[in-house]
């Protein structure tokens, strides 16, 4: 699979080349701002009177105002046709938006799953051998306004007593989780500010909840090594807290497939929809032993009390109840991780190269001949079969 450092450039060689996208716009994985700042990725060709490719594959769409160069049309004087590509990894209304409005021909792909394949590809070769001594384990890394549900969540399970049955993580500081409470902008509801101040800025517990590392920088989630592994297997399961929340798209990252590669089962704390998203790949989850129902629920405070109420009765069985549903979903375990490094591969690269081919056939409609796209190296089965050489 190709690897993060060189997934661009790849994709430039083998697709946006032979079609003839000569400039190409790129935003930086982690950032935390929008469209409006983006900058140049390659210095082939200026703007001006090109195909363009806009790159926002790794972080969710928040808003719609783009800015600069996206606030005026592209101009061109010899072309009657410029392509611009939106490269995305979410399905959302708000994408929908950009694209007609810009009118911006819509690229998606799972961005994601080929950065996990990259950063957990050593995983293939590690065995489910560690006996786990938590019930679940959930991760709190950053607490921001997007991801404020965090602590809404973690505060709920301190309420519910069930942290000790845990390995947590929670960066979150007191004065953070005060500065949340009081943001005129905050996108929690009032009950979950009533239980966040109670749980965690007024009780003694200590903040922030350190796992492995006080310190984590942007490029953390792509570290695997045994000390991540030993960690992912401590627990029976993974409380897997994603980036969206609070908006209604389907948009995930690299932190479904933590428990998926090292063979445990997860409870996914994201939008509504997700958990059937990921299932539209081929993966399986688990409606046979606990309650699933909470991915339809749009509420987000009943979605988040949907999923304590499941830890709660997981943390009310014993571990060896536990081990015997542990055992009882090894084939589903087994399956899931076979399926990450095998069919899931093809799904994705399938899916990147038709999706960016129906785009330049809809721009190609009776404007560049096909053959012209041919004799320059752009053949669809062809990059397919290149990409998947590690499969």
């Amino acid at each position: 699979m190709i690897s993060v450092e060189n997934f661009y450039w790849v994709l430039y060689e083998n697709l946006l080349k032979p079609a003839g996208i000569d400039c190409w716009y790129y935003f930086p994985f982690g950032t935390t701002q929008n469209l409006s700042n983006v900058g140049v990725f390659s210095e082939w060709h200026p703007l001006y009177e090109h195909h363009a490719l806009f790159h926002f594959d790794q972080e969710p769409i928040l808003s719609t105002s783009l800015g600069k160069p996206y606030d005026e049309p592209l101009p061109c004087s010899h072309r009657t046709k410029i392509l611009k590509l939106l490269a995305n990894s979410e399905h959302s209304l708000i994408k929908k938006q950009i694209c007609r409005e810009r009118t911006m021909a819509d690229w998606y792909y799972f961005y994601h799953g080929f950065a996990a394949h990259d950063w957990f590809r050593d995983a293939r070769y590690l065995k489910d051998h560690q006996a786990p001594k938590k019930v679940f384990c959930s991760f709190n890394h950053l607490t921001d306004r997007m991801r404020s549900y965090r602590m809404a969540l973690t505060a709920r399970l301190a309420e519910k007593r069930l942290l000790d049955y845990a390995d947590m993580s929670f960066h979150a500081t007191r004065k953070t989780c005060q500065e949340e409470i009081c943001s005129g902008i905050s996108r929690l509801s009032d009950s979950s500010k009533q239980v966040i101040q109670t749980q965690l800025v007024d009780s003694d517990r200590t903040l922030p909840i350190i796992l492995d590392h006080a310190k984590i920088d942007g490029s953390f989630s792509a570290r695997f090594g045994r000390e991540e592994y030993q960690i992912w297997q401590n627990s029976f399961w993974h409380v897997v807290n994603e980036t969206v929340f609070y908006d209604s798209k389907l948009h995930l990252t690299e932190k479904i497939f933590k428990p998926i590669v090292s063979c445990r089962p997860f409870i996914l704390v994201a939008a509504p929809g997700n958990l059937k998203y990921l299932t539209s790949y081929g993966f399986k989850t688990f409606d046979r032993w606990i309650d699933e129902s909470y991915d339809d629920i749009h509420d987000p405070d009943l979605r988040l009390e949907a999923v304590v109420k499941n830890l709660e009765y997981l943390c009310n069985l014993s571990f060896a109840q536990l081990t015997d549903m542990l055992y009882d979903m090894t084939d589903v375990l087994v399956y899931n991780k076979n399926h990450f490094f095998n069919q899931f591969q093809h799904l994705i690269v399938d899916e990147l190269v038709d999706n960016f081919d129906g785009c330049v056939k809809v721009w190609n409609n009776g404007f560049l001949n096909p053959d012209r796209l041919v004799r320059h190296g752009y053949n669809t089965e062809g990059i397919k079969n290149l990409l998947k050489l590690s499969a």
